[in-house]
Formats: C-alpha cells, structure tokens, sequence
C-alpha cells in the first residue's frame, strides 16, 4: 500500500483517450471520449494539462450508460 491510500498501484495510472480505445474498455473513440471530457460529460482527469482517465473514471463512464430492467425501476408512490 502507498503512502495515498491506495492498496493498487493501477488505480493511479493515468490513461490516454487512445490508450482506452485501443484496449478497447469503453466503446467510444478517443476523439468522443476527449469531447465529451471537455464538456464535463464524462469524469477525467487534468493532470499536466492534458485529458487523461484513472480506472475509477472508467468505470464511472461504463456505469453511467447502464440499462436496468423495467421490473427494477421504481413505481411513482
């Protein structure tokens, strides 16, 4: 464990637009995933000035575009 908290040196790893199409973990391209990062759609990461995703904003982009059933969804009281 590092002195941050973190117990996965992973978690601190910044990855490029590209670098995130090319594994291809999210299904946008690097140009979507740098536009919508832009415009504060998706979470990312500004370090050093350029548009980067640590793993946790992955993960919040994948969640974000999640479908639950219909019989999961809340009925209006």
């Amino acid at each position: 464990m590092c002195e941050c908290g973190a117990t996965d040196h992973g978690e601190l790893v910044h990855y490029t637009p590209e670098q995130i199409e090319a594994a291809g973990w999210l299904p946008f391209s690097a140009r979507t995933l740098r536009d919508k990062a832009s415009a504060r759609v998706f979470p990312h990461s500004k370090a050093g000035g350029r548009i980067t995703f640590l793993l946790r904003h992955i993960r919040e982009i994948a969640a974000m575009h999640e479908v639950r059933p219909a019989s999961e969804r809340r009925r209006p009281a």
